[in-house]
């Protein structure tokens, strides 16, 4: 794969390269005949330009690409390569020149003019070529540096999204954690079975979003497969006062999303949208391809809405500006979140991403409901605030 792509790469920049030598070539010609008059006809001079700076060129070209490849070559080794490289591409070219002419053997006086012209064309052949040389390679250095500060600024981005994902994973975990662990603790007396199946999803909703947090992106399916074990978690907390309905179409189970993208909508819906609501309410995930490319993602709840959860405990906004951070940092204009009034009561949230296929295996759609009345552990504890 490498060599195919380094091939054609470096044939263009040969021919660059010569492109660049006879057109220097032809204005050393040009000079020559017009400029210093060295004698001969405008046919002489060209051909003698040609070709000695095709003879400097090709001994100049040829080791520098064997010693120094693609990379900058080195100042003195360079010069030094330059030195032993002219002379003998004017002896080159000048012999070269003899037989493509036929020219005869000339007089002392017309070797010395001819020796004059090749010497001159030499010298402005070399000074062309090694700043020709010397400054594309000073380009590619700077533009191989300003490659390598954007991928550096690329991962420190990386860095900084993954960041602001724990810092997210860390404030949705606690409280989570803490009215889940006082659940456990009034299952253990009263109800062991349901206190052994509450630490079981516990402990596997963790381990999932350990793996979340640790990989850039994920598909649907298993963003899905995590807010399942945390309704789950969350029904056994609850009881009777929360239902939930999750619906994933089997065409986008392989859409990629970031991860832990959906996780603080659902908080969110449970924490200022069921939780305060005396009677409960239900909460309903699934995704929709919208067209155009793209995914839509929508979480409504029954809860009590925007009225009374700004009231509520806590401050809500918090993890709705990490999703629209991501969402602004991640996607651009591409991706909107949309808030609006649920009916009867409650609220709706839309997400609009682009719709990408991942290549890794998913594991299946799903189509689940739970309905808290019918799984209320006996003795669990009510909701701390």
């Amino acid at each position: 794969m490498r060599m195919s792509c380094a091939v054609p790469s470096r044939l263009n920049i040969l021919a660059r390269d010569l492109l660049f030598v006879l057109c220097m070539n032809t204005v050393i010609a040009v000079s020559l005949n017009y400029g210093f008059q060295t004698g001969g006809s405008l046919v002489q001079n060209f051909v003698y330009s040609q070709l000695i700076g095709l003879a400097i060129w090709v001994l100049i070209d040829i080791p520098r690409v064997l010693i120094w490849w693609n990379d900058r070559p080195r100042r003195w080794p360079f010069m030094c390569l330059a030195v032993v490289a002219v002379p003998l591409g004017v002896v080159a070219g000048s012999w070269a020149t003899r037989v493509v002419l036929n020219l005869p053997v000339k007089d002392a006086a017309a070797t010395g003019d001819m020796l004059r012209m090749c010497l001159i064309v030499g010298m402005l052949a070399s000074a062309s070529m090694i700043y020709f040389y010397w400054s594309r390679e000073k380009l590619a250095y700077l533009e191989r540096q300003a490659a390598l500060d954007a991928l550096q600024r690329e991962e420190a981005e990386k860095q900084l999204v993954r960041a602001q994902l724990m810092a997210l994973q860390a404030q949705i975990e606690p409280h989570f954690l803490f009215n889940s662990l006082a659940n456990l603790d009034g299952l253990i007396a009263t109800d062991p079975r349901a206190a052994r199946q509450l630490l079981q999803r516990l402990i596997g909703f963790l381990r999932m979003s350990l793996s979340h947090t640790r990989a850039e992106h994920c598909t649907l399916a298993q963003e899905f497969e995590l807010l399942r074990s945390y309704l789950d978690i969350q029904g056994m907390r609850f009881g009777a006062r929360l239902d939930y309905r999750i619906d994933l179409p089997p065409a986008l189970a392989d859409a990629e999303i970031p991860p832990m993208l959906i996780q603080p909508l659902v908080e969110n819906a449970v924490t200022h949208g069921i939780e305060p609501c005396m009677r409960g309410g239900n909460i309903v995930l699934s995704a929709r391809e919208a067209g155009e490319g793209n995914l839509e993602v929508v979480i409504s709840d029954t809860g009590v809405g925007f009225t009374h959860s700004q009231g509520s405990k806590g401050g809500s906004g918090l993890g709705l500006t990490h999703v629209r951070e991501r969402l602004a940092r991640i996607f651009g204009a591409a991706a909107t979140m949309q808030m609006e009034e649920n009916t009867p009561r409650g609220v709706v949230v839309r997400l609009t991403l682009p719709l990408t296929r991942s290549a890794e295996p998913t594991i299946a759609p799903m189509r689940a409901t739970h309905a808290g009345r019918a799984a209320a552990p006996t003795g669990a504890t009510p909701a701390t605030p």
